[in-house]
């Protein structure tokens, strides 16, 4: 359980394929004095459809891998994105997308 949520750098409004990404990183603090960095990404495709993921800046750095990957058409445009921009910022390990 944590006992504090810090907010940080919020990455920019996207307007994705139909769908709003909003991704905002946190710091929290437990009870033991324990920190951990994580992004709390909130997708909304309408307004009865709204997601929030928790996910830390490994998961994201494996996220944007498989993007790449996945898409490798759109691959200039992705390595363009916020997202990339956030996670080189915030420190998920300085991988190379």
């Amino acid at each position: 359980m944590a006992s504090a949520v810090f907010e940080g750098t919020s990455l920019v409004n996207m307007y994705v394929r139909g769908c709003w990404v909003n991704g905002i990183r946190r710091l929290v603090i437990s009870r033991r004095g324990d920190e951990e960095e994580f992004y709390e990404i909130r997708t909304e495709w309408s307004d009865r459809n709204v997601l929030y993921l928790h996910r830390s800046y490994s998961d994201l750095g494996r996220l944007f891998k498989r993007l790449l990957d996945s898409f490798p058409e759109d691959r200039p445009e992705l390595s363009r994105s916020p997202l990339l921009q956030g996670l080189k910022g915030g420190g998920c390990g300085g991988g190379r997308w």
